[in-house]
C-alpha cells in the first residue's frame, strides 16, 4: 500500500471512530438508532485494525 493511501485510510478510520463514538453518546439507548451506533462504531474499529495490520505487514516486509 502507497504511504499516502495507508494515511488517507487512517484519517478516514479515525474520522469514522469518532463520529461513531460520538452519535453512541448523543441516542438513546432504548432506542434501534443506539445499535446502530454500535455496529458502526464495531465497523469502524474492525476497518482501523484491518488497515493497521495492513500497514505493519508491509513495513515489516520492506525492512526484511
Amino acid at each position: 500500500m502507497d504511504p499516502t493511501i495507508g494515511r488517507i485510510a487512517v484519517n478516514i478510520g479515525m474520522l469514522l471512530v469518532v463520529l461513531s463514538a460520538i452519535s453512541l453518546v448523543l441516542v438513546d439507548t432504548s432506542s434501534f438508532e443506539f445499535l446502530l451506533a454500535v455496529v458502526s462504531l464495531v465497523i469502524s474499529v474492525g476497518f482501523l485494525v484491518a488497515v493497521s495490520y495492513d500497514i505493519r505487514r508491509e513495513a515489516k516486509m520492506a525492512t526484511g
